[in-house]
């Protein structure tokens, strides 16, 4: 992990240039070998996620049995996320005709943990084709509940989010498995994080873009406080134009609810977006303690590796805003505040 004199000196650096001489010393160096041959910013962030999922396939392998099996289903949030990637390309080529080829040679093009093929997928001429090519993973029954159809009307968004459930019910498999007080961590842990997406989804979706209530619902991961509760269920059975961030949160984060009701009252898509931007906060920095705190216990539990996974992405996050700004010349405070 970087220090806080390197981050500092980073924060300083004058230009793009600059920063990456200074990650030339680090193990974020491919990012300034990347820029000397192509000089693209778009390069630097699949160099990002090319060393994420390096980072994830090097910790499982230190680790055995079910605990290398939670890191690989860990593993595959990442997967879902370049399956993701593809699959808009694909609906852009194929269903809206546009030209993607100078898009695809960003994309992470290797195993991440399902054997996929992932040019099978960009070129399939259609959607059967695609099926074919997930056929032998975990999402491949979910992709089947779509048709070439419902994807040509409504896009490939509610594929998305099956996607995000189907990996999530995965990993959930897999922390039953282990043993009890792993067990423990990890559903505190999974519970809060569910909690996190789901009240940013039920906010941007349900207030900000007013889906229905079947909509919501079907956004939904499982387990945590929020989902099923009774402020869940009166907030899907409000009106979309009614509906009210503060009574959704104010059991389970009084604090928020207190800082939401603050705000004024407007509705428009500006303030709706800050509000949604400052839950998204409020809840990350719950998140961040609750990490920082496993560091203090005992440090041969799992939550040791959820830690650090949760810090080497924090750093990630620093880096990619680092490079972005500094390449398109934001300023110091605008980076600091998306870099922390």
């Amino acid at each position: 992990m970087l220090d806080e004199k390197k981050i500092d000196t980073l924060m300083r650096s004058g230009s793009i240039e600059e920063l990456l001489q200074q990650l030339r010393d680090t193990p974020y160096a491919p990012l300034a070998t990347a820029f000397d041959q192509s000089g693209d910013v778009q390069r630097l962030e699949a160099e990002l996620f090319k060393r994420e999922v390096a980072l994830h396939k090097d910790v499982a392998a230190y680790l055995d049995g079910y605990h290398a099996q939670l890191v690989i289903a860990l593993t595959r949030k990442l997967e879902v996320e370049n399956l993701k990637g593809v699959l808009r390309l694909w609906f852009s080529s194929t269903v809206k005709k546009q030209n993607i080829d100078y898009r695809f040679g960003y994309l992470f093009q290797d195993q991440i943990v399902s054997s996929i093929d992932w040019s099978q997928i960009i070129n399939a001429p259609d959607y059967h084709e695609v099926l074919r090519a997930l056929a032998d993973t975990p999402y491949g029954p979910v992709m089947a509940q779509f048709d070439t159809d419902q994807i040509a009307s409504k896009g490939v968004f509610g594929l998305e989010t099956a996607l995000d459930r189907c990996w999530f019910h995965e990993l959930r498999k897999t922390v039953e498995k282990l043993p009890i007080d792993d067990r423990k961590i990890l559903n505190t842990v999974l519970d809060a994080d569910t909690d996190l997406k789901n009240v940013i989804n039920l906010i941007r979706f349900g207030w900000m873009y007013r889906l229905e209530a079947d909509e919501l619902r079907a956004l939904m991961l499982e387990g945590g406080l929020i989902n099923g509760s009774r402020e869940f269920e009166e907030y899907l059975a409000t009106e979309p134009q009614l509906r009210s961030p503060v009574q959704l949160v104010k059991k389970r984060f009084p604090k928020l609810a207190k800082e939401l009701s603050e705000q004024p009252k407007a509705t428009g898509a500006s303030v709706v977006a800050e509000q949604t931007l400052r839950v998204e906060r409020f809840l990350f920095q719950l998140r961040k303690k609750e990490f920082i705190a496993m560091l203090g216990g005992y440090p041969f539990n799992i939550g040791i590796v959820l830690a650090y996974f949760f810090l080497s992405e924090r750093q990630d996050k620093m880096i990619r805003s680092l490079v972005n700004g500094k390449y398109y010349g934001w300023d110091a405070q605008t980076i600091r505040g998306f870099a922390t």
